[in-house]
């Protein structure tokens, strides 16, 4: 395993530089563990390489991955109305918060191209996809880089299945951490926090919580400030998760 290890974010360019080269181990079919802002993530792009991820969680082949994607992925790629699209700027723009947003997406758009059939399912649920959005600079570079490639970016959170997301490198179980093609560490993660969650993932169309991840209470407020949007509270077990 390559390891990046700085124990901060580092500065604008190398950061460019290292995610240019996490994105060649993608590409190229390997497995990387990433420092996002939401957590420390799990990625790959090919059908094996997927397959790899669920086999190093143990995690349950019913459920699909996440999608990497910034603003220009989520207008181009996800089917959603204007309100949606209202709702999913104020959050990732104007407010600058992640989320992951879950809605149909067009399946014959050009960025899917590259995609292979084992990856695209393990990524989608029937007609619908998970995009994780604005998790930080390293996700954002990583994102452009997809888009502008047309290689889809498909993971989850990195540590074993149903043992909470890992804020810190050391903390992922070295069955995860042994096992990748290349990891970085860039310290803590921004969001950290004690219900050991990611980003807060919201249905596109029923605007239903499938999971109450971290800044819910903040996307919370926004939406019913700005769009009369009345959200549930975060359950008491925290984090409670519908995918």
């Amino acid at each position: 395993m390559k390891l990046i290890d700085h124990g901060s974010i580092p500065d604008t360019q190398t950061l460019k530089k290292e995610a240019r080269d996490m994105f060649g181990v993608l590409k190229a079919g390997g497995v990387a563990i990433l420092p996002f802002d939401v957590s420390y993530a799990i990625f790959a792009h090919t059908a094996r390489a997927v397959e790899r991820i669920y086999e190093l969680k143990r995690r349950t082949m019913s459920k699909p991955n996440g999608v990497l994607g910034n603003w220009d992925t989520f207008n181009e790629l996800i089917e959603s109305d204007q309100t949606d699209r209202d709702m999913v700027k104020c959050i990732t723009q104007d407010h600058d918060l992640p989320m992951s947003v879950v809605g149909n997406y067009r399946a014959d758009h050009d960025f899917l191209r590259t995609t292979e059939f084992g990856a695209l399912r393990r990524s989608t649920k029937g007609p619908t996809m998970d995009l994780l959005m604005n998790a930080g600079l390293l996700h954002d570079e990583l994102a452009r880089m997809s888009l502008e490639s047309a290689t889809p970016l498909m993971g989850s959170s990195a540590n074993r299945s149903l043992k909470g997301n890992k804020f810190e490198l050391p903390d992922i179980e070295p069955e995860v951490l042994d096992h990748v093609d290349i990891a970085a560490d860039y310290g803590k993660c921004k969001y950290a926090n004690p219900h050991f969650v990611g980003s807060t993932i919201i249905e596109l169309g029923t605007r239903r919580v499938l999971r109450y991840g971290c800044c819910y209470e903040e996307i919370q407020a926004i939406l019913n400030k700005t769009f009369s949007m009345s959200l549930p509270d975060r359950p008491l077990s925290g984090s409670m998760s519908l995918v």
